[in-house]
């Protein structure tokens, strides 16, 4: 007995899932050829538990690993965990393969189960938002980790000179950003150690410093003919040039950051009116008049080259299924991409924020209004933009010794 699918002959014991899963991609946005080739996958994933007389019900990791084993050895394509997940996440949904272990015995468990509840606490009780606690989670994990001795934690030993020898081990191989966020992330998973009774005392007090100093730097923008090279190295009808010119107009011409632009959806973009929704970071909403030319190449966008099968409301989506939301990082990814194929190198896309706002202070605008534009909560963040007004340096730098004859006789006596 077997079922044919996609052109797919599928027997063994996953043969009455067979449609089911071809439906399950279609619906994902997979194109034809894709779902053929995952309902071969799915062909001999049945066919091997028939041969090994394995119940679909015992496939876990072990059997799975087992499985592309025999995979590889019969088939050309280098098939892996990846390449299976959507088979895997479909028999689950199915209920035909066991859910995902929550989380296994273990060292690993108990680092897990630790920076679990600690995240758990940042995101309910101090409610820091998801982004953030994530970037907290990822660079304390390997001082949780430092305290593993076998598969427990070990606190008891942990004083100053133990916290202040990781700090020194550590933060002087990052960068002075990486490094500050990492010292903020160990400050607060012992304040919340301290806070469980883990910790005897306020070890967060003892955590040094990083050095760096604010605003030291320049902002880094590109020239307006940059931005230009930029846009036209996506030139082309394609689905996914027409989707990289909408983020790089939203990005150079209202100055949005990557996140911005990532959680923008439908419903944030009110045609008539000309405004545009924005979720920025820490919650702050706000509401952006839409120009003419971001309006269009929106509207370029959404007619031809968002999938129509696309998952959720995001604006911008993957260009390959399933088609869910663009990330932060493939917002970034497009931007650095746009900048090597226009001769620029690997351009960041924070780099087109600071070009709208050193444009704009060097055409006039206050700082002030410089802050408006970017959305700061405080001037504060705003004060860097003071260094790159020309017009306004200009006014008050001396004339360089040698151009003054007042200056030249003072220097010269």
């Amino acid at each position: 007995m077997a079922v044919v699918v996609m052109d797919v002959r599928v027997s063994g014991p996953l043969e009455e899932w067979a449609a089911g899963f071809a439906g399950y991609l279609a619906a994902a946005g997979y194109a034809p050829t894709s779902i053929r080739l995952r309902v071969r996958l799915f062909a001999h994933l049945s066919r091997w538990c028939d041969a090994e007389t394995h119940l679909p019900t015992v496939l876990d990791a072990a059997a799975i690993d087992r499985f592309l084993v025999a995979r590889r050895a019969s088939h050309v394509d280098l098939s892996s965990r990846a390449t299976l997940a959507p088979v895997i996440s479909f028999l689950r949904s199915m209920g035909v393969v066991p859910p995902a272990p929550e989380q296994e015995d273990g060292a690993v468990g108990a680092v897990e189960a630790l920076l679990d509840r600690w995240r758990a606490f940042l995101l309910h009780e101090r409610g820091l938002v998801p982004s953030t606690v994530n970037k907290y989670r990822a660079l304390a994990e390997p001082f949780v980790t430092s305290r593993l001795r076998g598969l427990v934690l070990e606190w008891d030993s942990v004083d100053a000179t133990v916290v202040a020898g990781f700090v020194a081990a550590t933060v002087p191989t990052l960068s002075v950003g990486v490094g500050k966020l990492t010292i903020t992330a160990l400050r607060s998973l012992l304040r919340y150690l301290f806070r469980i009774g883990v910790v005897a005392g306020r070890l967060d007090a003892v955590v040094p410093g990083r050095a760096g100093y604010r605003d030291a730097g320049l902002p880094r923008g590109v020239t307006a003919e940059q931005v230009g090279l930029m846009v036209a190295a996506t030139g082309g009808d394609s689905v996914v040039r027409r989707r990289d010119r909408a983020v790089l107009a939203l990005l150079s011409r209202l100055a949005l950051r990557a996140v911005d632009v990532a959680r923008l959806e439908l419903d944030d973009v009110n045609w008539r009116a000309g405004t545009i929704l924005i979720r920025g970071k820490g919650g702050q909403i706000d509401l952006l008049p839409l120009p003419a030319d971001v309006g269009q190449a929106l509207a370029d966008h959404l007619s031809g080259g968002r999938p129509v099968t696309a998952v959720g409301r995001a604006v911008f989506c993957r260009s390959r299924a399933p088609f869910t939301a663009l990330s932060v990082s493939g917002i970034q990814g497009i931007v650095q991409h746009a900048g090597q194929r226009a001769g620029l190198g690997p351009v960041g896309a924070h780099r087109l924020r600071h070009t709208v706002a050193t444009a704009t202070i060097n055409a006039g605008a206050s700082l002030e209004e410089v802050g408006q534009l970017l959305r700061h909560r405080g001037l504060a963040s705003t004060t860097i933009y003071a260094k790159v007004d020309l017009v306004r340096l200009g006014s008050i730098a001396r004339p360089w010794p040698g151009t003054d004859p007042v200056l030249t006789a003072a220097v010269s006596s």
